[in-house]
This record gives structure tokens, C-alpha cells and sequence, in this order.
């Protein structure tokens, strides 16, 4: 059983958490969060407004700072930095950092040893990391014995990578642009206001618009989904651009994507492609002509979801796409699957 650490328990850290509960493999040992409210944090984890009630039991042991997950105790800390737990007197294998804080990236570093061999992070942070691994573009490119802090890159680029790394296998990328249209985050405001009111550790945009009400508009902004993208499909270097919308729903994203091809293509090639890498690769690809709305796709475990009735060829070359993913569930599946892979191939 490897046993697993997490340092934060945000959107990302509660799904990991729900989806390790039934991993017999992983098991969650230890959890890192700043919120010392341990009673809250339980509450947390069996309510969500998203994904219903936790289906299992979930009991707080405020005595012993512990949540308990039907018969599995997790201990949590709240200390500010990732390596001032001490992981390795619980026997942790592998630290999941989901807190998105580049100082923590850092750190993670002093936390290595012969026990704890490897930290995931659940963003994209450059040149910090060892390797970025996307499930389904490039997984391949691990290398245990070189390779301790894996990068599981982000959301969109978790979904758009897969499908782009195929297109350009099978018919070749000439170049094309991307538009995502992601939910609204927790860092954006309800009302009108200061960038600097977003609470996101040490952010650097200059976006004024993320300081606008949130629930009210669509927000267009600059996006890092195109650069985490060529980060793993590094044939796409430069053949790549894309803008995001910030939109005023709770979960799902969906993704634009315009793609001029190399070799002559048609819809049916296109859809017969994607409907052969759902079967062949189940869990990382959808393909569906269902009349379908974002949340129909809530909940999915999937990387990506490629929707049938908007495959469009234009001139035999120019292709548009429309991808479905949701952005905290199918996306932390696939950290969950990572953390899998990389301890797999550290034995």
C-alpha cells in the first residue's frame, strides 16, 4: 500500500481526497492545510455542491486533529510550509502539493528521501519541476531514477494536450488557436473590484477584468493552457495560440479549438479516429453526438470528451473541434493516475 500525503484541501485536494477512498493501491495518510478548523475541513469533504454528499462515512476527531474516511484515519496538520510536516514519521511515499503556492514547489525539494521518493504538483510551474507528464501525450517521458518533483500540469492542458498530441500523430499540426471557456475560480470576486482584492498567492497578471463581478459576465483573459500544452507536445512549438473566457458557471469546461491540418482530412476520419481512442484508451478519451450541455458531463473521470456534432472540416485541411473536460474531476483523476504511474516504476 503506498501511502499518500497531501499539502492543501482545496477544490482539487477534496476530489483527490473523494477518488484515493477507493483506491486499493493508495491509501491517504496525511493531510497538510492552513484551515486548522478541523470540524469545517469534514464538513467540507462530506457536503459538496458540486458532487452531492460523500457517499462514505466521514467522521471528525477534533481530539486528535483527524478526519476519518470509513475505517481509513488521515491526520492533518496546519503548518505553513510543505516541508515543515514531518511525512516521514507516518511513512509517506509520495506528497501530492495542491496548493498551487510556488514557494511549497520549492520546498518540496527538502522533502525527499530514500521513503518519500516522489511530490506531484497540480499546477505548471516552470523550470522548478522535473518533468510536466500529461496522461496521453507523454507519459513516457518519466524517468525514475532522474525524476522526483512531476508537475501534472493543468486542467485544460491535461485535456487539450491528449487530443492535440493525436491530431498531430495521425494528420499533422500546421498551426491553429484555442479558446477555452473555463467556471469561474475561487480567486475572481462576486462584485466589481481591485485585481489586487484576487486572492491568489503572488499572481502577476495584469488582466483588470479577473477584478470584475464574477457571477455577472464573461471574462475574456490570457491564457497558460497553449504554453503547458507545447510544454509536453514539444512538436507544437510555435504553431500554437489561444485566448480563455472566465465564464459565470460552477464546473465543466469546454474548449474552441481551430486546427489547420497537414494531410487532407474529413469529418468521418476525424470522429472515427476519436471514437477508436475511446475504446482503445477509455479513460483518458470521450466521443459523443448526444445533444449535450456542460453539466451532462459533470462528474466525468475522463480526460476529455470530444463532442461529434461539432466536428467541422473546412477546405479538407481547416478543422474546428469542440472538447468537453470537467476541470476538477476529470483533472484530478488523472493526478491520482500519475501518482500511480510514477511509484509504479520507482519499485
Amino acid at each position: 500500500m503506498i501511502k499518500i500525503g497531501l499539502n492543501g484541501f482545496g477544490r482539487i485536494g477534496r476530489a483527490i481526497t473523494r477518488i484515493l477512498s477507493d483506491s486499493k493501491a493508495m491509501r491517504l495518510t496525511v493531510v497538510n492545510e492552513l484551515d486548522r478548523d478541523i470540524e469545517n475541513l469534514g464538513y467540507l469533504i462530506k457536503y459538496d455542491s458540486i458532487y452531492g454528499k460523500f457517499q462514505k462515512s466521514v467522521k471528525t476527531h477534533k481530539s486528535k486533529n483527524l478526519i476519518q474516511i470509513g475505517k481509513n484515519k488521515i491526520k492533518f496538520f496546519s503548518k505553513k510550509k510543505i516541508n515543515e510536516v514531518d511525512w516521514k514519521k507516518f511513512g509517506i511515499n509520495l506528497v501530492i502539493d495542491a496548493t498551487g503556492i510556488k514557494q511549497n514547489v520549492i520546498n518540496s525539494k527538502k522533502i525527499l528521501s530514500k521513503q518519500l521518493s516522489k511530490v506531484i504538483i497540480t499546477h505548471s510551474p516552470d523550470k522548478i519541476v522535473d518533468n510536466t507528464i500529461i496522461i496521453g501525450a507523454n507519459e513516457e517521458t518519466y524517468d525514475h531514477k532522474k525524476q522526483n518533483i512531476i508537475s501534472s500540469s493543468i486542467c485544460d492542458a491535461s485535456a487539450l494536450a491528449p487530443v492535440l498530441y493525436e491530431l498531430d500523430k495521425n494528420f499533422g499540426i500546421s498551426k491553429g488557436f484555442i479558446t477555452t471557456l473555463h467556471p469561474r475560480l475561487s480567486y475572481q470576486n462576486l462584485m466589481d473590484g481591485s485585481l489586487k482584492s484576487v486572492s491568489n498567492p503572488g499572481h502577476n497578471w495584469k488582466d483588470y477584468s479577473l477584478g470584475r463581478d464574477s457571477i455577472s459576465n464573461l471574462i475574456p483573459k490570457n491564457t497558460t493552457a497553449v504554453k503547458a500544452v507545447v510544454k509536453c507536445v514539444k512538436n507544437l512549438k510555435n504553431k500554437l495560440e489561444g485566448i480563455s473566457f472566465r465564464i459565470p458557471t460552477s464546473i465543466v469546461c469546454a474548449s474552441d479549438l481551430t486546427i489547420e491540418l497537414k494531410r487532407n482530412i474529413s469529418e468521418r476520419k476525424i470522429s472515427e479516429l476519436f471514437i477508436k481512442l475511446s475504446k482503445k484508451k477509455s479513460n483518458i478519451f470521450g466521443f459523443q453526438k448526444e445533444n449535450l450541455v456542460s453539466l451532462d458531463h459533470l462528474g466525468t473521470s475522463k480526460s476529455v470528451i470530444i463532442d461529434g456534432n461539432f466536428v467541422k472540416i473546412l477546405e479538407k485541411k481547416l478543422l474546428k473541434m469542440v472538447i468537453w473536460y470537467d476541470n476538477e474531476w476529470g483533472y484530478s483523476n488523472r493526478v491520482v493516475d500519475i501518482s500511480n504511474l510514477v511509484m509504479k516504476k520507482n519499485d
